[in-house]
């Protein structure tokens, strides 16, 4: 999504330059800041967007279990401890609280990434690279009074190389481990807000000034 916010962006400011420059101006340097404080515009709410569905996949809100607190705990420590990947790297549990209700694990293991690389020659081959992944996870576990159990997650993913996103799939799929071994789970009332907030003081500011610089550039090319 952040990508798409910057292309968006992009996209905005060359749309926006080429109109304005020649359907009105004919002149580069004086719609050069609209069209850049256009394309923030653009861009900002994808961003925005982008950045907030990032942060729900990677610490969702708490979601709400019919089941006791004790058999969601037992669960989730079980479910770690026979969850296993690739060549059977495995979940580390280095804590698990009953009494604060917090199981702290990690996973730790290798991949293969394909990696595009030139000779001497200047011919480009691939050959595939072994890179390091990891996932650092907490699991907090409370109880509701109401005879189920919330249950939130936080997800602390680390990976080499170029794609950031490398353990997604790993943390999707235990998510929807977790739902198919506790039970499909309620959303708690405390959901995030999805509204698009107010635009920062910073940009209001450079779209002040960049208007007030286009509006002089509109008034010299008319008196000229």
């Amino acid at each position: 999504m952040i990508a798409l916010g910057i292309a968006t962006g992009v996209f905005v400011f060359l749309l926006t330059g080429g109109f304005l420059s020649q359907m009105m101006l004919h002149n580069n340097e004086a719609v050069f800041w609209p069209s850049v404080v256009a394309g923030i515009w653009a861009a900002w709410p994808v961003v925005h967007y982008g950045r907030l569905a990032r942060q729900n996949f990677l610490h969702p809100p708490p979601r709400e279990y019919n089941i006791p607190v004790k058999h969601a705990f037992a669960k989730m420590r079980d479910l770690l401890a026979d969850t296993s990947y690739n060549y059977g790297d495995k979940w580390h549990v280095s804590t698990a609280d009953t009494q604060g209700g917090r199981i702290n694990a990690d996973l730790r293991f290798f991949d293969e990434e394909d990696r595009l690389e030139a000779d001497f020659k200047g011919n480009v081959h691939s050959r595939k690279v072994r890179l390091q992944r990891y996932i650092g996870l907490e699991v907090t576990i409370c109880d509701t009074g109401r005879d189920t159990t919330l249950i939130g997650l936080d997800f602390n993913p680390k990976a080499e190389g170029y794609n950031p996103y490398a353990c997604d799939s790993i943390i999707a799929g235990l998510i929807c481990s977790i739902e198919n071994q506790i039970g499909p789970g309620g959303q708690s009332e405390d959901s995030p807000d999805t509204k698009l907030p107010a635009p920062p003081w910073w940009l209001i500011w450079i779209t002040a000034l960049a208007l007030v610089a286009f509006f002089i550039d509109i008034q010299k090319a008319i008196f000229q």
